[in-house]
């Protein structure tokens, strides 16, 4: 085959082109930090929540309510440069008697998606584009069982939380919640499985695994709900009783500044 010095520049040049050749990303008008708690030292937000407990192999449900305020105490940089914002929860009881530190948590947001890191496990709870629909894998960063330490579940839903698609759902919609309306929200829901619920057959094994949150626009999440249970059937020789092990919980926003 003969040499054609001018083909191989011709493709040398496409190469060099092509690899030079800027791609263009356009900045969100509306960011997703626009849906979450503002970032700025100082903004709280504070929460009814309510939750129910199965523990001891379900021969003991504890429902506890509370008060939550979950407030901007200061930011940072992480080593990308990167901002991050550090968020302390109170508890209190429902009258909001006296409050305790209960946890922190931080948040990352860029372009592209809003990170949360919680209890050591890094969710990605806002992604970009916010168009109805649109989905991605949220929980990516988890470990297998992220909760095992608390409840020990057979279920894959809630094994692999890894696996799920969290989506949004009824963008730039107005709820009213707690007597109060927001105009512009957007729900994300991340999961929604359940087998045999409601529980019609008792003898039989039956799982519930949900989540869903709501946002409102220069607020933040006004609404939660979470159930992530399992219900073991009992054993045909009568050895061991049904009982439900896992947790449900609902957030509703009271209050924000």
């Amino acid at each position: 085959m003969k040499n054609r010095p001018g083909l191989v520049w011709f493709l040398a040049l496409v190469v060099i082109i092509t690899s030079c050749k800027k791609s263009t990303y356009t900045y969100p008008a509306n960011p997703l930090t626009n849906y979450f708690l503002p970032l700025q030292v100082g903004k709280y937000a504070i929460y009814r929540l309510d939750s129910v407990n199965f523990y001891y192999y379900g021969q003991l449900d504890t429902v506890s309510s509370y008060l939550a305020k979950d407030s901007v105490e200061k930011t940072s940089m992480d080593n990308s440069g990167r901002p991050i914002w550090l968020v302390t929860r109170y508890l209190s009881d429902t009258l909001g008697t006296s409050w305790v530190t209960s946890q922190t948590y931080t948040v990352t947001p860029s372009v592209q998606t809003l990170e949360v890191v919680e209890n050591n496990l890094r969710f990605i709870k806002l992604a970009f584009p916010m168009d109805e629909g649109f989905s991605w894998t949220g929980n990516t960063y988890l470990p297998d069982n992220p909760y095992q330490d608390f409840f020990t579940y057979s279920d894959d839903a809630n094994v692999s939380m890894g696996l799920w698609n969290y989506s949004y759902q009824k963008v730039n919609t107005p709820i009213s919640l707690s007597g109060k309306t927001y105009d512009s929200t957007v729900t994300v829901s991340q999961i929604n499985d359940s087998i045999n619920v409601p529980i019609l057959i008792d003898t039989a094994f039956a799982s519930r695994t949900y989540w869903s949150e709501t946002y409102a626009k220069h607020i933040g999440l006004v609404y939660r709900h979470t159930e992530m249970w399992e219900y073991q059937p009992p054993t045909p020789n009568g050895t061991q009783q049904a009982y439900k092990i896992g947790f449900q919980m609902t957030m509703k926003l009271l209050d924000h500044n």
